[in-house]
């Protein structure tokens, strides 16, 4: 296992989940933040905790746009998100607003909209386009992309009314759900509602139930053709045509990354294949394991306590 003081000599394109492992290393992990159109158009930039505010650095470390933000997201179609005066709103590559500073949470743009918060009490939320006008209307009291088909969003428009899948309209699509997931690979996990049995669901992109086994859905959307599920607490993974791929014998694992998942039994964590294989083994300590990205997982020796130590783990288990 290698601490965090290794990590910049051994990876220069790793981002971390954890906030102060982004802290820590953000300037060697600032390379995992481009979009395809950074890579291919202008240098790109990327936001940067700089004394008390945030502004912005290229890839050399310089400074870009001068820190004056409480907070900012990277850029995304041209258009980066940023906080002031516990607002949020949108600047271009030269630091100009050019969508208000008003806005309660903003996301980043994709797709050409985004998914802005106006803090209105009942339905605050819409899309708006890269002019800054709504693309769809303040309608929702929670919305998210869904990676579904034909750019379809996750949303609630009412407390009782369950969660579905809309279009950039508003209208409902599929559901609505008692409660829903986004798509990956043309299928989201989904609950009915309805008690009879185990209440979860895989649909596929025309919203049809698809028969599995009867197992509890553990993940909560598909990666690389599998998902975790639970059978008689312990863990294994289904594939997309319902049927068991890894018997389930585990008692932690995350997603599957690189072709390979963490997995945990009896205090022991493993790297296995797509066949159930053990590939690797960890070190012991380890309390938790976060998916392979870029040939390296994020490990926890403490999962619960603040302050906790992390390390990272290369596919081997060294």
């Amino acid at each position: 296992m290698h601490s965090l003081q290794d990590f910049p000599q051994r990876m220069n394109r790793r981002r971390p989940v954890a906030f102060a492992v982004i802290l820590t290393l953000f300037f060697t992990a600032c390379g995992r933040q481009q979009t395809s159109e950074q890579a291919s158009g202008p240098s790109p930039l990327f936001p940067a905790p700089l004394g008390s505010a945030w502004g912005f650095i290229d890839s050399r470390g310089k400074i870009a746009i001068a820190p004056r933000f409480e907070g900012a997201l990277a850029f995304s179609e041209g258009l980066a998100a940023v906080k002031r005066e516990g607002r949020w709103g949108y600047i271009d590559r030269n630091g100009s607003e050019v969508i208000p500073i008003r806005y309660r949470t903003a996301q980043s743009f994709r797709n050409g909209v985004a998914i802005v918060d106006t803090g209105l009490p009942d339905h605050p939320i819409g899309l708006i386009d890269t002019s800054g006008s709504w693309a769809t209307p303040p309608l929702f009291r929670s919305l998210s992309a869904a990676d579904g088909p034909d750019g379809l969003l996750l949303g609630q428009k009412e407390p009782a009314g369950g969660s579905g899948f809309y279009d950039r309209s508003g209208n409902l699509v599929l559901g609505p759900y008692f409660l829903a997931f986004p798509f990956s690979q043309g299928r989201a996990r989904v609950k009915t509602g309805v008690r009879s049995g185990s209440d979860d669901w895989v649909i596929d992109s025309s919203g049809t139930l698809l028969p599995k086994k009867p197992v509890a859905l553990d993940g909560t959307r598909f990666s690389e053709g599998l998902i975790a599920i639970r059978q008689d607490r312990k863990l294994g993974y289904m594939n997309l045509d319902g049927n068991i791929a890894v018997e389930p014998q585990y008692d932690q694992g995350g997603a599957f990354a690189e072709g390979l998942a963490a997995v945990q039994s009896e205090g022991h964590w493993k790297f296995i294949d797509k066949t159930g294989a053990v590939v690797a083994e960890f070190p012991g300590g380890i309390a938790f394991a976060e998916p392979l990205s870029d040939g390296l997982s994020l490990v926890s020796a403490d999962r619960d306590q603040p302050g906790r130590e992390f390390g990272y783990v290369d596919r081997n288990g060294h």
